[in-house]
């Protein structure tokens, strides 16, 4: 197997989808937490859309190593989309925490669609499927070394 071919042709095309998608998240939580106001329901943070703006380079890191390199593809892809569930994780966690003080003090407005509203849980949502993905391949590539030269 070559190292510019892969078992899944959409897997290396959906790396790019979750790197455009997570710089675009991080683009307009950074102008929110700025004051420049879009309507979206994204919350206005700047250090969390410093930290996607980070890893979408890592994937379109993963991106570019593709081409030419397929292991390079697969360890980029596989550490960014981890870091990015591991952030997405840490959100939900935080969120369902400030949803739980909000129902333990009695506010009226307490909505569980709120819980969403970061754009780490939906980059975290959509790079499920490419964390899934690249897993398999590095396992294949552990038990066969044809995989991955």
């Amino acid at each position: 197997m070559s190292n510019t071919t892969y078992p899944h042709k959409y897997l290396y095309g959906w790396t790019g989808i979750v790197a455009l998608s997570t710089f675009i998240a991080g683009l307009l939580s950074i102008l929110e937490g700025a004051g420049i106001a879009f309507g979206l329901s994204i919350l206005p943070d700047i250090p969390g859309g410093c930290i996607l703006v980070l890893l979408s380079l890592i994937f379109g890191t993963a991106v570019l190593k593709g081409r030419s390199d397929r292991p390079g593809w697969i360890s980029f892809s596989y550490v960014a989309s981890l870091l990015l569930l591991a952030f997405a994780g840490c959100s939900i966690l935080v969120e369902g925490g400030n949803l739980l003080t909000a129902i333990m003090e009695g506010e009226e407005e307490v909505n569980l669609i709120s819980i969403l509203s970061p754009a780490f849980i939906w980059a975290g949502i959509i790079a499920i499927p490419l964390y899934i993905g690249v897993s398999k391949l590095m396992y294949k590539c552990s038990y066969r070394s044809d995989c991955c030269e």
